[in-house]
C-alpha cells in the first residue's frame, strides 16, 4: 500500500483548519469536489480555483484545465504539463494572467506559461472557447484563458482570507494563503503558495522522475478615493524546480518576476463608462541542467522579458449599445547562453514587438436576441538578433500586420424554455510565436544532419500566419433539475503552422535534430457536451463527452496532437454538510496518428489504447466556513498514459516508457477555510 507522507508544515496547517470554527456566514464554501465543467454563458466557462477538484490537479495551471470537456493536458513529469484544447496546442490556446501574457522561456518548450501559475491564488478562471473575443493580448485561436483576480470592495474597515493546505501520497503538500484587508479608501491583498513532491509512481509500481517545488508570493497595495476611482500596483516572484520523464535535463529555475500597475475610473461621462489603464513587467528566467542527475556543470539558462501596456474604455451609445475599444501594447526580449560550448553570458537572439487595437461591440436586438462582433488588428515586428554564425536571416526584422473578427448572435429560444442558442462565426490571423520562427527551422533546405551549421535556416520568414475560419453553434438549457449544455464547431486553417520532426532531410537537421516550422491547410470539428440530472435534493448525476476530428489536407494525413473521444460520468451525494462522489472517465483508442508531426508542444508518438479511470471523493463541512475533501484518484491503479504525452526518455535509475505514464493510486487530504 502506498503511503502517505506528512510534512509537519502540511499537517500543522490541516489541523488549524480543522479545528478552527466560525459564527458568521460570509464567505460560505460551496462544492466539494469539481468533476466536470460546463458552460455558464454562450462559450465561456468560468471556475472558481479555490474550490477542491478531482482529479486532484498539480500545482500549476494546466492541470487545472483538464476538468474542462475539450481540454487535454501533455504530460511532461509531476508538473509544468501542457494545455491541449480542441486539439490545438502551444500559442493557439491564449493564457493570461490578470490579462498579461506570461511567456515561457525554453526553447524545447520545457516551461509553458502554465508553470508560473499557481491556480488558488486567483479568484477566477474563465474560458472562452474559439476565436469568439477580440478583447485581449495573444489572441488564441482556439482558447482563451483568463486567470483573474477579482476587486474587492470595502466600505468599513474589513478582511477576508482564504487559506488551504494539502497533503497526499508521493510526498505532495500544499500551503496557500490569499488575505484580503481595506476599507472605503484603499487595499492590500497578500497571496503566498507552497507547493511539493517526490517521484510519483504509475501503476505498475514503476517510479518516474517527476519531483517538483515551487513556490510564490505576490502583494497588491490600492487606493479607493471613491466608487469611481481606483489605483493599484503590484509585485509577485516565484520560483522552483522540476524533474522530467522526457528529456535529458531537468528544471532547476523557473524564476518569475512581475510588477504591474493598474488605473480604473468609472462613470467619466453618459458615453464613457469606464477607462481601464495596466503597465506591466514580466520576467523569466529560467535554467535547464543535469544538476538533479550528478551533472551540475551541464545546464543552459534562458530569459523572457516582456513589458506591456493597455487601455481599455468601455462606451454606452445607448441602452441596447455598448462597447470595449482599446489599445495594448508588449515587447518581449529572449536571451540565452550556452556556458557548456563557451557562452556564458546571456545574449539576446529574438526581439518581438506588437502593438493591437481592438473594438467588441453588443447590440440587444430585442428582448431574447443579443449580437455581439469584434475586430482586432495587431502590427507585429520580430527581429532575429542571433549571430550570423546561427542563423541565416541575422539582424533582419520581420513587419506583419494581422487581422480578427467576429459576430455572434445569441437568443433566448421561446420554444425550449429556459434555454440560450448561439451561432458564431470568427476568423484569427495568428502571427508565428518565438518556438515556431526562431527555436525552429524551415523547412526543404539543405540538410546536414551531423552538423551544428544545418540549424541556421532560419524560419523567420518563410513561416506564414495562421488564418482560422470557425463556426461555434451551440445550446445551453437550465432548469430546476436537468442541466445541459452542448458546443459544435467546425474550422478550415490556412497556412497552420505544423511542427514536422519526421526523420528527413527536409524536416529535421543538426546534432538537436531541430525541427521544422511549416504551413499546410488543415481542418478540425467536434463537441462538447455536458449534463447533468438532480436524481434527489440531494444525489445528482453529471456527464461530459468531448470529440474532435483533425485532417491535414495538405500531406493527406491526419492531424497530429488532436486528442482522442473521452466521457466522464460522475454520481454526487451532498446534504450540506457531507458530501461523496465517484467520477469515471473513460477515454478512447486512437488509431489515427501522424508520427512525429505535432506542435511547439510535442509531437504524436504512436498509436494508443483506450482507458478508463475511476476515482471517488468525499468532503465534510463542519460549517460553512470549512471544507474538509478527500480523494481517491486512479483507485484500482491502472498503468496508462494520455495521447497527447511526451515520449518517456531514458534516465538512469528509472524505467523508460513508450510515453510518460500517468500516476498511479493517488490518495490526498485538502482543508479549506475561509472567513472575514
Amino acid at each position: 500500500m502506498k503511503k502517505i507522507k506528512i510534512k509537519p508544515l502540511a499537517l500543522a496547517a490541516l489541523l488549524m483548519l480543522a479545528n478552527y470554527s466560525y459564527a458568521q456566514d460570509a464567505g460560505v464554501l460551496s462544492d466539494v469536489v469539481v468533476t466536470a465543467t460546463t458552460m455558464s454563458s454562450p462559450l465561456i466557462v468560468e471556475m472558481d480555483p479555490k474550490v477542491p477538484r478531482q482529479p486532484l490537479p498539480a500545482h500549476d495551471g494546466a492541470d487545472f484545465l483538464k476538468s474542462i470537456p475539450g481540454f487535454n493536458i501533455m504530460r511532461k513529469a509531476g508538473a509544468d504539463g501542457e494545455p491541449n484544447f480542441r486539439g490545438m496546442g502551444g500559442s493557439r490556446v491564449n493564457i493570461l494572467a490578470d490579462d498579461q501574457n506570461i511567456y515561457g522561456g525554453c526553447g524545447q518548450r520545457m516551461d509553458a506559461p502554465t508553470a508560473y501559475i499557481f491556480p488558488e491564488i486567483y479568484d477566477k478562471v474563465t474560458v472562452i472557447k474559439g476565436p469568439q473575443t477580440v478583447l485581449y493580448p495573444g489572441y488564441g485561436s482556439a482558447a482563451t484563458v483568463r486567470f483573474e483576480k477579482e476587486q474587492k470592495i470595502y466600505e468599513q474597515l474589513g478582511y477576508d482570507v482564504h487559506a488551504s493546505g494539502l497533503v497526499g501520497n508521493f510526498g505532495r503538500h500544499d500551503e496557500v494563503i490569499d488575505a484580503n484587508v481595506g476599507d472605503k479608501s484603499y487595499f492590500a491583498n497578500f497571496t503566498s503558495s507552497n507547493s511539493s513532491a517526490d517521484d510519483y509512481k504509475d501503476g505498475s509500481g514503476q517510479q518516474v522522475h517527476s519531483k517538483y517545488h515551487r513556490y510564490s508570493a505576490g502583494a497588491t497595495l490600492g487606493l479607493t478615493p471613491d466608487h469611481n476611482q481606483r489605483f493599484e500596483l503590484s509585485a509577485g516572484r516565484s520560483d522552483g524546480y522540476a524533474a522530467y520523464a522526457d528529456r535529458s535535463m531537468d528544471g532547476t529555475k523557473f524564476l518569475r518576476e512581475n510588477v504591474s500597475g493598474k488605473a480604473q475610473i468609472k462613470n467619466i461621462s453618459d458615453l464613457v463608462q469606464k477607462l481601464e489603464l495596466q503597465l506591466s513587467r514580466n520576467t523569466i528566467f529560467h535554467t535547464m541542467s543535469e544538476a538533479m542527475r550528478g551533472n551540475p556543470s551541464s545546464y543552459m539558462d534562458v530569459t523572457h522579458d516582456t513589458n506591456a501596456a493597455r487601455m481599455v474604455v468601455d462606451l454606452s451609445f445607448s441602452k441596447n449599445t455598448s462597447a470595449k475599444v482599446g489599445l495594448d501594447y508588449s515587447e518581449a526580449i529572449h536571451a540565452g547562453n550556452m556556458p557548456g560550448m563557451g557562452m556564458p553570458n546571456l545574449i539576446d537572439d529574438s526581439k518581438f514587438k506588437n502593438t493591437g487595437l481592438f473594438a467588441e461591440v453588443t447590440k440587444q436586438l430585442s428582448v431574447d436576441q443579443k449580437l455581439i462582433g469584434g475586430y482586432r488588428g495587431d502590427f507585429w515586428s520580430v527581429t532575429d538578433k542571433r549571430s550570423s554564425m546561427s542563423s541565416d536571416t541575422s539582424g533582419q526584422t520581420r513587419n506583419d500586420l494581422t487581422h480578427s473578427a467576429f459576430a455572434r448572435l445569441e437568443e433566448s429560444l421561446q420554444v425550449i424554455s429556459n434555454s440560450i442558442a448561439y451561432v458564431g462565426l470568427g476568423r484569427s490571423e495568428r502571427m508565428p510565436d518565438y518556438w515556431e520562427l526562431i527555436s525552429n527551422r524551415r523547412d526543404g533546405s539543405t540538410n546536414q544532419m551531423s552538423s551544428m551549421s544545418a540549424n541556421t535556416h532560419s524560419a523567420l520568414n518563410s513561416t506564414k500566419t495562421e488564418k482560422t475560419y470557425q463556426l461555434d453553434s451551440g445550446l445551453i438549457y437550465q432548469s430546476s433539475k436537468f442541466n445541459l449544455s452542448g458546443s459544435l464547431f467546425y474550422n478550415k486553417i490556412k497556412d497552420f503552422i505544423l511542427v514536422d520532426s519526421r526523420i528527413s532531410p527536409d524536416y529535421v537537421s543538426g546534432v538537436y535534430m531541430t525541427p521544422s516550422s511549416r504551413n499546410i491547410d488543415a481542418h478540425t470539428y467536434g463537441t462538447e457536451l455536458s449534463a447533468g440530472y438532480l436524481l434527489s435534493t440531494t444525489l445528482k448525476f453529471n456527464s461530459s463527452l468531448a470529440y474532435v476530428k483533425g485532417r491535414n489536407e495538405t500531406d493527406g494525413l491526419p492531424l497530429a496532437q488532436i486528442s482522442p473521444l473521452e466521457g466522464r460520468l460522475a454520481l454526487n451525494y451532498d446534504d450540506k454538510q457531507y458530501s461523496y462522489g465517484a467520477l469515471l472517465r473513460l477515454v478512447a483508442p486512437k488509431n489515427d496518428v501522424a508520427v512525429n508531426q505535432g506542435n511547439i508542444s510535442g509531437k504524436d508518438v504512436a498509436k494508443s489504447s483506450g482507458f478508463s479511470v475511476f476515482s471517488l471523493n468525499a468532503g465534510y463541512r463542519p460549517n460553512k466556513k470549512i471544507l474538509i475533501a478527500v480523494g481517491v484518484d486512479n483507485l484500482f491503479d491502472k498503468t496508462y498514459a494520455e495521447f497527447i504525452s511526451r515520449s518517456g526518455s531514458v534516465i538512469t535509475g528509472y524505467t523508460q516508457t513508450t510515453r510518460v505514464n500517468e500516476p498511479g493510486r493517488t490518495t490526498w487530504l485538502k482543508a479549506t477555510v475561509a472567513f472575514d
